[in-house]
């Protein structure tokens, strides 16, 4: 009987498998990093707002977090923004009001990334869908809002992004069950 020998080239391609699969099984168990993209004010906003104001002015603040609130006031709708920076001129907080009801909120770490973005509802409470960042701009947590109140499942996130454990929530904002991914 004739022993099978394989050619060269066979052997390449055989090798070439073997190195694929190997590649496949061990990138199979390792948690690769979301991508991610640093969330920052939102500008466009903020110039539709100043654009729309009838007056602005600035004051200092002496706080550890604030060094300077810009206001910005529209007296034909009622509608006011306040748009706070720490000393650097990095914006931090804005506080956008309609007759007295908060309707936008915005919160940034000293970076600048946005720490939350949260739906409000005419009351100007927590409602709908709402997101939480870690200062990397990696998701934190997301769920939804009722009322100013958690509401069914938030799924919580580590810091590469990883889902590690969803939190449910009934009606009345009370935790009702806790549970890893």
């Amino acid at each position: 009987m004739k022993k099978y020998k394989p050619t060269y080239g066979q052997t390449g391609i055989v090798a070439f498998f073997i190195f694929f699969l190997i590649g496949i099984l061990t990138s199979c168990g390792t948690v690769k990093e979301k991508s991610h993209q640093k969330i920052t004010a939102d500008t466009a906003l903020l110039d539709s707002v100043k654009k729309a104001s009838d007056s602005a002015y600035s004051k200092p603040y002496y706080t550890r977090d604030f060094a300077m609130a810009e206001y910005l006031v529209n007296k034909k709708d009622s509608t006011t923004a306040q748009i706070m920076k720490d000393k650097d001129s990095v914006i931090q907080q804005v506080i956008i009001t309609k007759n007295k009801n908060r309707i936008y909120f915005a919160q940034y770490y000293s970076n600048g990334q946005l720490m939350a973005k949260y739906s409000l509802d005419k009351f100007g409470q927590y409602d709908g869908y709402s997101e939480e960042y870690y200062e990397s701009g990696i998701i934190k947590s997301s769920g939804m809002y009722r009322g100013g109140l958690h509401t069914g499942p938030w799924k919580n996130f580590d810091i590469r992004g990883k889902l590690v454990s969803t939190d449910t929530y009934n009606e009345n904002g009370q935790l009702s069950s806790t549970g890893s991914k």
